[in-house]
């Protein structure tokens, strides 16, 4: 720790790291109007985010909610709440869950990275109340490494290991080609045209540029970092944190073996991607890893610790009291050329039909299509005290060709290689393959005949294999037979790889608050201190609901942190604003004939007072001869003052002697939504508007709003909103106004969305009471909404 004075800033926030939760913070930031710098201890960045698959858990985000997936705050909530148990954190949880749909959409709206959906991806735990069968994870689109320039040499390559020829492949219909190459035509011209650009791009670049998964989520976000000046530099490992006044104020950073003084007017984000490489803190946090050298982890070589260490030297807390302290996965080692060995991930085929997990007792102990997670669990569970935390994969010919195993590649890539360099085991007969492995060859081949029974019948009546939509989400949809996750093991030769206790990342970060500000021992946040990506203490506390429950929170957190420390709600701080959402609706009752002539009047009086006249229409179904005005103000005190022009003019809107009866109320937009304009300007056209008002019970606005928001995207598509907008005055109520081409459209489109489930809001009228009114209107001719 350093204490320096100096007048002089280098940035307004240091960003230690270079992962998902660092780079989420330095974009939003740098779009807030902050200055930023980035310092990357490796010689690339991107962290163990550039290896991952990329996929982010965040319910109710925008590409499901287009899809017609929605759901209130309340669902994932509720499924956290009984996944987390003891470390349910109502805070963070919400937080995190109110946030992320709007971190997705800034991203959508602002930056070069875009998003597919995952709205086919299940919870890990179906049985859980409240599980989702989807819609609740998104994932980096494919990037064109090329825009990036000369940064794409910088960026960290996919692990090879987890590649074909150093080559991504994307999750979903990309991998499903890969795997059916040789078993469908256009599957094998989908890989050919793959390889062929690879290949070109080797030549051409050195390296793959059509970039998915993590790679593409760091490509992105750093394309969007550098496009708003962010200074990203690799090979500057933070060495000291500096305070001023307690308050930290920026690092020591080395470079070219000197050291560098960075000073921060805005403080430091920590998110160095937690301890997977630091021995001592595996020692003391890892139960299965007593000397910190029995815990192989998947992640980035260069997370060891560092940010934990920084937040320590200033009074910042790791979190000890997490379920667990690791992102747990079966991990296998594979030898390379020079010594090494590389710590391979099984995240894909131990659901496919064909595959059982065995320790050297011969006895399987786990669900093999369950999580990663899981499976891990399962295995600490059945392990003897003492044992060495191991057990074997064990499949035949036709899956080893069919689906690959581990780092070993399926057909046409020769085994020969991994057979030679000890990876890969085989056996003629299982017995054979036992002696091999120094597995119990009799159970071993007790437990393969059970379980070919089980296959055969399409039930695993041990470990419900196949049972959740997880599991079969895993598996093999075109498989033959009565279960996607389970086929018989007997086509020799048969084959194993040992896996031994891995992880994704850890958990257990320094303990924070909900705008990601560190704590100290006394739960006060650490003035200019962040902490970011698996520097944070999992808000998940531990446990592992979900896939993307890792880059979710991490993407999330980190632009919470960067609205903090640019002092800017993150409610709104990215809306295309181009007036105020307040809002006036006023209702004249005029005598038949007189429309035109109040429509005049109306738009001399706006055009010589304050705010914007937007919509002028007359009634033509429900309560006739009314003229509704809607005018839009900058702020609520310009509304007010208008409002008492209007009531203390003698001729109210210029009809003073036409209207029969006026009636003024005030209304406040729904903050989400982009603000009313006239037709030419937002596309929006009726001419046919109908004006809803809908009473709202005690405690229910917030709700309404939040739901809202989930559904209009969906809803949108079928007919335009104009504007949504809670009342300031009278009984709680809120006014929605939607344009329609004709009445008939008016009637289709409701009927549509009601039958497609997207509308009403699902849980939405639980908040409303009975009073409600709908009124057709249609445009005088000068309102501006046409």
């Amino acid at each position: 720790m350093s204490t320096q004075t100096s007048g002089h800033w280098d940035c307004d926030l240091l960003v230690v790291g270079s992962g998902a939760g660092a780079l989420s913070t330095a974009v939003t930031a740098a779009h807030l109007g902050l200055k930023v710098i980035v310092v990357e201890k490796d010689p690339h960045y991107g962290g163990t985010t550039a290896w991952s698959g990329g996929w982010m858990w965040i319910p109710r985000n925008p590409l499901a909610l287009r899809g017609g997936m929605t759901e209130p705050i309340e669902k994932p909530l509720s499924y956290l709440r009984h996944e987390l148990g003891e470390q349910f954190d109502e805070v963070r949880t919400r937080a995190f869950l109110t946030h992320g749909p709007r971190m997705v959409r800034f991203y959508e709206e602002h930056t070069a990275l875009k998003f597919v959906d995952g709205n086919g991806i299940p919870d890990f735990h179906g049985k859980t109340e409240d599980a989702a069968l989807g819609g609740r994870s998104v994932c980096a689109a494919p990037f064109n490494g090329r825009l990036l320039g000369q940064h794409v040499k910088q960026l960290k390559a996919p692990l090879h290991e987890m590649s074909f020829l150093g080559m991504g492949i994307a999750s979903g219909a990309d991998i499903r080609h890969f795997f059916n190459a040789l078993r469908a035509w256009d599957s094998f011209f989908h890989v050919a045209k793959r390889v062929a650009r690879h290949v070109l791009d080797l030549a051409i670049h050195g390296r793959g540029m059509q970039l998915v998964n993590g790679n593409a989520l760091v490509a992105g976000l750093a394309k969007s970092a550098l496009d708003t000046g962010v200074d990203i530099r690799v090979n500057s490992p933070a060495v000291r944190l500096i305070t001023e006044d307690g308050k930290v104020r920026g690092a020591v950073v080395m470079h070219n073996g000197a050291e560098q003084t960075l000073r921060a007017k805005r403080g430091v984000m920590l998110a160095t991607g937690g301890f997977p490489h630091d021995p001592e803190r595996k020692r003391q946090l890892l139960p299965h890893d007593p000397t910190g050298q029995q815990h192989f982890s998947a992640a980035s070589r260069g997370n060891t610790g560092d940010g934990l260490r920084l937040g320590e030297s200033v009074g910042a807390v790791v979190a000890t009291d997490l379920k667990h302290a690791a992102a747990l996965a079966p991990v296998s080692l594979v030898p390379r050329s020079d010594g090494t060995l590389a710590h391979f991930p099984h995240l894909i085929e131990r659901g496919k039909p064909g595959l059982m997990a065995v320790t050297r007792f011969g006895k399987r102990f786990v669900n093999e299509a369950d999580s990663y997670h899981d499976f891990m669990q399962g295995l600490l569970q059945a392990l003897p005290a003492g044992e060495p935390v191991q057990a074997w994969l064990v499949v035949d010919h036709r899956f080893i060709r069919r689906w690959g195993l581990g780092a070993v590649k399926p057909a046409p890539v020769p085994l020969r290689g991994m057979l030679a360099n000890g990876y890969l085991h085989r056996g003629d007969t299982l017995a054979e393959l036992a002696h091999a492995c120094g597995i119990d060859a009799v159970a071993l081949q007790n437990t393969v005949a059970r379980y070919n029974t089980q296959a055969d019948i399409g039930y695993d009546g041990e470990f419900g294999k196949g049972q959740t939509a997880y599991n079969r989400a895993s598996g093999d949809a075109s498989h033959e037979g009565r279960n996607p996750c389970m086929a018989p093991i007997q086509d020799g030769p048969f084959y194993a790889v040992r896996i031994v206790a891995g992880s994704l990342g850890t958990f257990a970060g320094l303990r924070c608050n909900e705008h990601a500000q560190a704590l100290d021992a006394n739960g006060h946040p650490i003035d200019g201190l962040y902490a970011g990506g698996n520097d944070l203490s999992s808000v998940m506390g531990g446990n592992y609901p979900s896939g993307g429950i890792t880059l979710g929170p991490a993407m999330t957190f980190g632009y919470l942190a960067a609205h903090h420390a640019a002092r800017t709600s993150p409610d709104h701080s990215f809306s295309k604003r181009t007036a105020s959402m307040y809002y006036e609706l006023a209702t004249m009752t005029l005598p038949f004939g007189t429309a035109a002539q109040a429509a005049a009047n109306v738009q001399t009086f706006c055009a010589q007072g304050q705010g914007e006249l937007l919509g002028c229409w007359f009634t033509d179904i429900g309560v006739l001869n009314q003229m509704i005005v809607l005018r839009g103000f900058d702020d609520l005190a310009t509304l007010q003052a208008e409002r008492n022009r209007t009531q203390h003019n003698a001729s109210p809107f210029g009809c003073g002697d036409i209207f029969q009866s006026l009636e003024q109320h005030s209304y406040q937009g729904f903050p989400w939504m982009k603000p009313v304009r006239p037709s030419a300007e937002s596309g929006i056209h009726g001419p046919v508007y109908e004006i809803r008002t809908y009473g709202i019970k005690p405690g229910g606005v917030q709700p309404t709003i939040d739901l809202w928001e989930q559904a209009i995207p969906a809803r949108e598509k079928i007919s335009p909103c104009v504007v949504a907008m809670v009342a300031l005055d009278g009984p709680l109520r809120f006014t929605n106004i939607w344009a329609y081409p004709t009445i008939d459209a008016r009637g289709k489109a409701r009927a549509d969305a009601v039958a497609q489930g997207i509308w009403p809001p699902k849980g939405g009228p639980a908040n409303l009471t009975t009073n409600m009114v709908s009124t057709i209107a249609l445009p005088t001719a000068v309102s501006p909404l046409r």
